[in-house]
């Protein structure tokens, strides 16, 4: 699976999981708006993740394992099953970015020693 539809699919997760969350506890703190705020940022990083641009993908990937080791802590000490979704999710996708990563770097390696 390529990044940037890996990209794509943690970005619509957070938002709708983060929306969910919103509603579910009746809109008293804006807290459970933390996690669409990073998937409309992961959903801005994707035009430039999918046109290949090596920065655009790696603040995607640092964002992504940021906002994954955040969610599981919190999720963790407050026991709550929705961040806790997130967090792994997003610890998911940090794993696929990784591994495109390499794959793509194995690539270009081959493709210079022929």
């Amino acid at each position: 699976m390529t990044a940037h539809k890996v990209l794509l699919f943690t970005a619509i997760v957070l938002i709708a999981l983060g929306v969910f969350g919103y509603i579910s506890i009746g809109g008293t703190s804006f807290t459970p708006l933390i996690a669409p705020l990073i998937g409309i940022i992961l959903l801005a990083l994707y035009v430039p993740v999918k046109k290949e641009n090596p920065t655009a993908a790696h603040v995607a990937a640092g964002l992504t394992a940021l906002t994954a080791v955040m969610f599981l802590v919190v999720g963790f000490m407050r026991g709550v099953m929705l961040v806790l979704t997130m967090g792994i999710v997003c610890l998911v996708a940090t794993f696929l970015y990784i591994s495109d990563f390499m794959r793509r770097k194995r690539e270009r390696e081959s493709s210079k020693s022929e």
